[in-house]
């Protein structure tokens, strides 16, 4: 009995590795993707134009938008679910963030910019509040000085994000890449978060 307990135990940790081995994806296939949809749109701008634009243009580049979008977001998701094995808790906020954040991913890459469904009224915010939640609900990351900073660089990087955008400071000739760098920011987190997780377990 004892052996099979044990193996239960052995399975559920696998499958947490694997769900949190997902934050490892979305930094990488965003921007992949949104790069190479970019490049196909003619006199589309990455500097001055947010990736959401694509979703605006016909064929090859808001198709991988779309790829990138909602590829990002299942990620998040299955990250998300990674992050609620490990905190052993019914309710785990952090968690319910990331999802929440991965939700608001796949809307992007479902419908266009412009509409209130492209990021399900604004539902990707959780996203700010994900990285200090779920630092507090992993147990065996909790005390990572590394993942301790990465936590207060992202958090910081939203809420700056967040105030450039409302005060209107995100100027037009560069919003296309200070959207890029925050929103890789964002992303920084699930990806040092499983790296950290993979060589602590």
């Amino acid at each position: 009995m004892a052996y099979r307990v044990g193996n239960q135990a052995s399975s559920r940790d696998v499958g947490t590795r694997l769900f949190i081995s997902a934050g490892l994806i979305p930094l990488p296939w965003f921007l992949l993707w949104v790069t190479i949809g970019g490049l196909l749109a003619p006199n589309y701008d990455p500097i001055g134009q947010h990736a959401s634009e694509l979703s605006l243009l016909g064929g090859a580049p808001r198709m991988l938008l779309a790829i990138a979008a909602i590829g990002s977001g299942l990620a998040f998701i299955a990250f998300g679910i990674g992050l609620w094995r490990e905190s052993g808790r019914a309710i785990a906020f952090g968690a319910l963030a990331w999802m929440a954040f991965g939700v608001s991913m796949i809307s992007n890459g479902i419908w266009v910019m412009g509409s209130p469904m492209h990021g399900l009224y604004a539902l990707g915010l959780a996203s700010i509040l994900a990285p200090a939640f779920s630092l507090l609900e992993m147990q065996r990351l909790r005390a990572d000085r590394s993942l301790f900073v990465v936590t207060v660089l992202c958090s910081f990087g939203g809420l700056f994000y967040l105030w450039l955008n409302l005060m209107g400071f995100d100027a037009q000739p560069t919003h296309g890449l200070t959207q890029r760098v925050f929103s890789s920011l964002c992303s920084l987190w699930p990806a040092w978060a499983a790296w950290r997780f993979r060589e602590a377990t």
